[in-house]
């Protein structure tokens, strides 16, 4: 049987540059992703490739439907409920569960460039490829700093469970 645990409020922990970040920007940014996915399948291809084009077969369009649900879920989860869960072990909870998914996502971007190694070259990289990290990797740092409460302010005495 779950313990009642006091809760410590998440918009009081965590410093307002990292909610405004998951907040406000990442589901617009979320958003702009399943426009271009739903418009422009292509274009997303082209745009993790390299500018290698590799025309989407129509068939395969569940698999975009996919990646857009993907997307429609954070954008709702950052945007509706983190506004109306004041909870910052549910925050961690929910930013476990993203972090996840961000996991998956990276590494779909390595395999579009064929591997990690082509990956992990910097000196390589386009600026779509640039585009593509600035667009993720801040909003991943943020839901690390959230799990492992780094600038987290836990009152004194608190304690915050993520179970």
């Amino acid at each position: 049987m779950p313990q009642h645990r006091p809760t410590v409020s998440a918009s009081t922990a965590i410093p307002s540059p990292l909610r405004v970040m998951l907040l406000y920007v990442e589901p617009l940014f979320a958003l702009s992703g399943v426009a271009t996915v739903l418009l422009n399948p292509d274009k997303y291809t082209s745009t993790l490739t390299r500018g290698n084009v590799i025309h989407t077969d129509p068939r395969l369009a569940f698999l975009w439907t996919t990646v857009v649900g993907g997307w429609l879920h954070f954008a709702f989860t950052e945007a509706v409920v983190l506004r109306l869960v004041d909870d910052l072990g549910v925050w961690r909870l929910l930013c476990i569960g993203m972090l996840l998914s961000d996991l998956a996502y990276t590494h779909s971007c390595a395999q579009a460039l064929g591997g990690w190694a082509e990956w992990v070259d910097v000196t390589r990289w386009t600026s779509e490829d640039w585009v593509v990290t600035v667009t993720t990797w801040p909003f991943i740092v943020v839901r690390m700093a959230i799990v492992f409460g780094i600038g987290v302010r836990v009152p004194k005495g608190g304690m915050v469970a993520v179970t």
